[in-house]
């Protein structure tokens, strides 16, 4: 046995290179064949990428390239995002929340929950209104009159056009909003002694039979007639109020007629038999036709200082254009079909254009779907926090002071806000808050919660850029 283990030693010493290239040899041939099936797979991926050059992404995913585009998107959604957590920390019970940037959505609570909205119903009344009716349609208000033989003025009437900022000048100079783009009835005035008329021998008559003749919302409280809102009509000048006079009349187009005869007056052109309402009799002449500003204009006045009366005639003016009859009713019908056409309708119920009827409803989600449709037009028609309308006094102090665009909504046991948040070159940010609970509308507690909100949407910025990342 050792002998044979000794033999076999010596044959494996004698012949070392042999076992060398025989080891070597196999080991190659296992390296060429595979390196000729993998070159082989090279060649067919190369002709698959080919193929499918004009679908492959620009920029791969881990490109260096991608890099800064990702670092902006994280670097401003999380300035905005690390503080939400302190805003739905202080929600009530009763609220929805919803806060979207950049394609994300940043916060959702209760999004289709149905809440009082308030006056955040104005949103949904204008953004139909500039759909139904057009941002450049212009409200007429007509001055005809008819003649005595002798060609002197008999009669003359003021035919409303359902101009909801037609306004006396006295009149803006006490509210606590002042009116803005408005038709200003002292322009009425000089354009009526302008084609003159230097005296009148009959009436200044009022004409409102563009609309129904309700002139209140069924739905309101009795407290709320003529101090919130109405009596309305197709013919309302300064909300129906006449100056000197410290309780509302109950016919706006009186009242309107009466303004205007105490305007001619002041200018030297008398009216004989006073101010009247009635309609427009055969074999009348148009003096002129008086506009106002574009419907956007209107629509700005009317969210900005959230003017009630503005919002339920606009709403007539839905109702006309959609049903041929200006009502309530045909508005809220029409809204509510436009509401479908947008998929933004659930969980909706609308009464009037103002928000002033607690049986309204609106979701933060049907709030987002129209903010989101709106958002190239609205924010340039709201308040602006810490400077302009309802959101003069709120918000200041805060990163979204002077930035922040929004409505607001109060009612008993209700406050609502809703707006955007412009970035320079990108999107806005876009929220609804809605709150429902008793005090609510208090100052001590719904501010803590609208600063904290306002802090956190706030802090949404166009920088850093993609450009300022790059390497």
């Amino acid at each position: 046995m050792r002998v044979g283990q000794q033999t076999e030693r010596r044959r494996r010493a004698g012949n070392p290179l042999r076992f060398v290239l025989t080891v070597g040899g196999a080991g190659a041939l296992v390296l060429a064949c595979a390196w000729m099936y993998l070159d082989g797979l090279g060649s067919r991926a190369q002709s698959l990428a080919a193929a499918g050059e004009p679908n492959a992404p620009r920029r791969p995913v881990l490109s260096a390239r991608r890099t800064p585009d990702t670092l902006s998107f994280l670097t401003r959604t999380r300035a905005v995002s690390s503080s939400i957590g302190e805003v739905t920390a202080i929600l009530p019970k009763g609220a929805c929340l919803n806060i979207h940037w950049l394609g994300q959505q940043m916060v959702s609570v209760a999004t289709d929950a149905p809440l009082v909205p308030g006056s955040v119903m104005k949103l949904v009344t204008a953004s139909v209104a500039l759909e139904v009716l057009g941002p450049d349609h212009r409200f007429e208000t007509a001055v005809r009159v008819t003649r005595n033989p002798d060609g002197s003025v008999a009669d003359l009437f003021l035919v409303g056009g359902g101009d909801p900022v037609l306004t006396r000048d006295e009149y803006v100079a006490t509210e606590k909003y002042p009116s803005f783009n408005n038709t200003r009835l002292e322009e009425v005035v000089d354009r009526i002694v302008a084609a003159g008329v230097t005296s009148i021998s009959g009436r200044v008559v009022g004409v409102d039979t563009l609309f129904d003749a309700e002139r209140y919302v069924p739905d309101w409280p009795a407290s709320f007639h003529g101090v919130e809102a109405g009596p309305l009509g197709a013919l309302m000048v300064s909300d129906g109020v006449v100056t000197g006079q410290p309780v509302k009349p109950d016919d706006p187009a009186l009242s309107a007629a009466q303004e205007l005869s105490a305007l001619l007056a002041v200018r030297g052109v008398p009216v004989a038999a006073g101010a009247a309402h009635d309609v427009l009799p055969e074999g009348t002449q148009e003096l002129f036709v008086q506009q106002s500003a574009p419907l956007s204009a209107v629509v700005q006045e009317m969210l900005v200082n959230s003017d009630n009366n503005t919002a339920e005639l606009l709403l007539k003016h839905i109702g006309l254009a959609r049903k041929g009859l200006g009502s309530t009713a045909n508005g809220v019908s029409s809204a509510m079909e436009v509401l479908n056409e947008w998929d933004a309708a659930q969980g909706v119920v609308m009464v009037d254009g103002s928000g002033l009827s607690a049986s309204n409803r609106l979701t933060c989600g049907a709030v987002m779907k129209i903010l989101d449709r709106e958002a190239k037009v609205l924010p340039a028609l709201l308040a602006v926090a810490g400077e302009t309308g309802t959101l003069r006094d709120l918000l200041t102090n805060t990163s979204a002071e002077g930035r922040l665009v929004g409505k607001t909504g109060t009612l008993s046991g209700v406050k609502g806000l809703a707006g955007y948040v412009p970035v320079e070159g990108e999107v806005p940010l876009e929220f609804s808050l809605l709150m429902n609970k008793t005090g609510i509308d208090n100052r001590s507690a719904y501010r803590p919660v609208w600063n904290r909100l306002a802090e956190s949407v706030g802090r949404a910025s166009a920088s850093p850029r993609p450009g300022d990342l790059a390497p």
